[in-house]
């Protein structure tokens, strides 16, 4: 596994601890939404939105599509969820302790 193995997860869980990422994920889960749509569901600002989207994507848990929107000209991105699975249990615990020791 990576040698930041530890920052990874705290990274990951960082990510999901926030409760507006959490909707979004939540939302974007069953069907694609556009950042309109979201933002009307969510009532949150434009630039907070995307934010988050970014957090989201960067970290691996959100993906979107762009398509052009030929009557307005203007691109628009559907947001989904990516499937993902986050174990954290004692074999997990063990292999950062010994990334933590390989490191020293």
């Amino acid at each position: 596994m990576e040698t930041n193995l530890a920052e990874r997860f705290a990274g990951l869980l960082k990510v999901l601890a926030n409760p507006i990422r959490l909707k979004i994920l939540a939302l974007c889960v069953s069907k694609e939404r556009t950042s309109r749509e979201l933002r009307e569901e969510l009532k949150i600002s434009k630039p907070l939105l995307i934010a988050h989207l970014r957090k989201l994507v960067d970290a691996g848990l959100l993906e979107y599509r762009a398509e052009l929107d030929e009557e307005r000209m203007i691109v628009r991105k559907y947001y989904k969820t990516k499937p993902f699975e986050i174990y954290i249990n004692p074999e997990t615990l063990r292999e950062i302790l010994e990334n933590l020791k390989l490191n020293k």
